[in-house]
């Protein structure tokens, strides 16, 4: 599930770098560009350009994948597989802290293939490291902590307590993220000691990060402000470091927002926004715009939350993160809700459970074939130690028992591993099927009712005004019994046909689709009866002949547009008192238009209080996602225009 903060202390070429980070400056940055610019041998340029493209990160990520990529050109044309695999490693590590996890991992297993052919096992199990952490910023644990382990055991056997110690921190972010707090805690606070004790300040500020996170999770706010802040007041201190000062920005929103604290979750998360910015971090620029999102939601300013929702998206999406897209749409269908939208709440909700669906078979597949890889990849080592054990000595022979055991053994797992992850995960997808299927269908129990009720409003309200009027007309009339007769009659039929509208409007809700033709009928029997019911009124209907009668709509858009020609209608003949009453449906450009003209009296609408018959057509209108445009005059009648896209 998606988490408003972001893990942070995941060690990439952290390890392998000559210089620590803590040292950068916009100086050094400087100086390296100004050497740059003098090399003139290949491999000077190469070697500087990997300090550049490492130092560049925290500053400004593009830039530095600009210089990794041209790194890589260099080092192809010196032809030194050590210095090519250094460029891979570089660029792998700008490419991950951008969020362009697909390239991460391509130019990190670039730098392995070529660093098992120099056969410097310190870089090796580094570059195993690396790829760890692309897993891990891909939610796949289990391949991460793979890696990790096996790097662990070899930093430990060889005395390397630096590299061991970056990769404890990774291991406790992994117990983190899978909510083992407990364990989690217990190996961060050993991790702080070491780097306490080594006075590494800046790499300490991680995790303390990483450490306020365990303590928001665990509601000990106190703790997690308290650590949030230290890491912060380091990160500010150290020179270049906007990139992870605006990281524990947002970590701090998120943790007020946890609070309900809102207004000061948004404070902090416009600062780190800026900075993110500044850096072209965008994968957490979006994390930060998603942030402001939900503290906007909780201040119930729905717009704004919107607003940032459909920014983190797109953000999302150039990112190829399919998995905090999947988290908007769920998080957005309740702001579209409070809207009262509920079309667009139901289309989010239908989004994220087909993104997620997509997501667990993309998983189950991606895991798949890392399995597949591994056991080839163990295959081929396993055929080249039996070649090995047949030219050596006897005693070499219960070594490649045991090579061959391990690696049964670590398939075996994985295997497990892969069918334990496919059974939870389908688990969990019946659980939100069913949790799915209970806020759609509360979403059209609510449409329902409110159609219904607007409905009654509009339609037998206008229906018994012209029963009124009918009647009001009456008296105007001599006594006389066949005119008497016809009169009664007309209001008799037409209090029938309020309950036909009635069945109409039931109709329109269980209606799948209406063409245009059947809406054109409607309208036209409409005026006919309004006719009837009105004397000295003349009723024209016009619909352009270049439009198709078979075009097709849904039901419910359809019973909007006869309704805003009723509402219309009956304003016009309560308050106009007009000769004439056009009704004319043409297409403009790509849209529909439909006119209801009148050669009333008019008005001034600046001079009146709107209604609920202006409100509800306004409104209609809109959730058709047209326009509803008014012209009137006082004394030269009204025109009500309502444009619809065709599409």
């Amino acid at each position: 599930m998606y988490s408003f903060y972001r893990f942070v202390g995941i060690c990439s070429f952290i390890l392998f770098t000559q210089i620590l980070f803590a040292q950068t400056s916009s100086e050094l940055l400087d100086s390296l560009k100004t050497e740059l610019s003098k090399a003139e041998k290949a491999e000077d340029r190469s070697l500087i350009l990997s300090e550049l493209t490492w130092y560049y990160v925290p500053v400004s990520q593009d830039t530095a994948i600009l210089f990794g990529e041209e790194n890589i050109e260099v080092a192809k044309s010196i032809g030194d597989p050590v210095m090519l695999a250094q460029a891979y490693s570089d660029l792998g590590y700008a490419n991950m802290e951008k969020g362009e996890l697909i390239e991460a991992r391509k130019n990190y297993q670039e730098a392995l293939k070529l660093r098992y052919q120099t056969g410097d096992s310190t870089k090796i199990y580094g570059t195993i490291t690396n790829l760890g952490s692309v897993y891990q910023r891909d939610f796949q644990s289990d391949s991460a902590m793979v890696n990790y382990l096996k790097a662990l055991s070899f930093f430990e056997r060889t005395g390397n307590d630096r590299n061991a110690d970056f990769v404890r921190n990774n291991i406790g972010v992994i117990y983190l993220e899978m909510r083992n707090y407990p364990k989690a805690l217990e190996i961060m606070q050993e991790v702080a000691e070491y780097r306490k004790a080594q006075n590494d300040d800046f790499n300490l500020a991680h995790t303390l990060v990483n450490i306020g996170n365990i303590n928001k999770n665990l509601k000990e706010f106190e703790n997690a402000e308290k650590n949030y802040l230290e890491a912060l007041q380091i990160f500010q201190a150290e020179g270049g470091s906007d990139y992870y000062t605006a990281t524990t920005f947002n970590n701090l929103a998120t943790l007020y927002n946890a609070q309900g604290k809102s207004d000061l979750a948004i404070s902090y998360a416009e600062k780190g926004l800026v900075l993110a910015e500044q850096v072209g971090a965008d994968y957490d620029y979006a994390l930060i715009e998603s942030n402001l999102a939900k503290s906007y939601h909780d201040l119930k300013d729905y717009p704004k939350s919107r607003e940032y929702y459909l920014r983190a998206v797109e953000h999302f999406k150039t990112q190829n993160a399919e998995d905090d897209i999947a988290s908007m749409y769920l998080l957005m269908s309740p702001v579209y809700a409070a809207l009262n939208m509920p079309d667009s709440s139901a289309y989010y909700t239908s989004a994220y459970v087909d993104l997620n669906k997509k997501l667990t078979e993309q998983e189950i597949q991606q895991l798949t074939t890392d399995l597949e890889t591994r056991y080839q990849s163990e295959q081929k080592d396993a055929a080249i130690a039996r070649q090995q054990l047949e030219l050596r000595a006897k005693n070499f022979q219960v070594y490649g028992s045991l090579v061959l055991a391990v690696v049964l053994g670590l398939v075996g797992y994985l295997l497990y591993s892969q069918q334990k992850l496919k059974n939870r995960q389908l688990t969990q997808e019946g659980e939100l099927k069913i949790a799915l299927a209970q806020i759609d269908t509360q979403n059209k129990l609510q449409e329902q009712r409110v159609l219904i009720s607007r409905d009654l409003h509009d339609n037998i309200g206008a229906q018994l005004t012209f029963i009124i009027s009918a009647i009001e007309n009456l008296k105007y009339f001599d006594p006389i019994k066949e005119t008497l007769t016809h009169r009664y009659d007309s209001i008799a039929n037409f209090t029938k046909q309020t309950i036909t509208e009635l069945r109409d409007t039931i109709w329109a809700m269980n209606s799948g689709q209406i063409t245009l033709g059947q809406l054109s009928a409607r309208i036209s029997d409409y005026l006919e009866r309004a006719g009837i019911s009105t004397l000295g009124i003349n009723f024209e209907f016009e619909v352009d002949k270049s439009l198709d009668p078979n075009f097709s709509m849904v039901s419910s858009e359809g019973i909007q547009i006869y309704r805003i020609v009723q509402e219309a209608i009956q304003n016009s003949l309560k308050y106009a008192y007009p000769s004439q009453i056009m009704v004319s449906v043409a297409q403009v450009g790509e849209d529909f238009q439909l006119e209801i003209k009148d050669d009333g009296t008019g008005f001034d609408e600046s001079t009146i209080k709107p209604g609920n018959g202006l409100y509800n057509m306004r409104k209609r209108a809109e959730e058709l996602g047209g326009k509803l445009e008014i012209g009137s005059e006082t004394g030269k009648g009204t025109s009500v225009t309502l444009l619809i896209p065709k599409a």
